[in-house]
């Protein structure tokens, strides 16, 4: 079984143009959803990548939940939901 999974057609997009992803404090990039794991990729804007997981600290908050393309975060008692851009 491989660990491929297909790119959305607007990540692959956005990752290639200059400027295309929001300057936030962080961006999700992708997930990768497994039976036994869940993972997603951020971006925080100084450029550094880090791979997380359910339970992982992001900044302040806690990572909550991770779905195909999404990962919730708590944050100073509210909830924030973050998306892979134009997937």
């Amino acid at each position: 079984m491989s660990d491929n999974t297909e790119t959305p057609q607007g990540t692959l997009r956005a990752a290639t143009n200059e400027n295309a992803l929001k300057h936030s404090w962080v961006t999700l990039l992708g997930t990768v959803i497994k039976p036994d794991s869940v993972k997603a990729l951020v971006r925080y804007s100084n450029g550094k990548i880090k791979s997380v997981t359910t339970g992982d600290k992001l900044g302040s908050g806690t990572i909550v939940a991770i779905e195909d393309g999404t990962l919730m975060l708590a944050l100073n008692g509210t909830s924030r939901k973050l998306v892979v851009p134009g997937g």
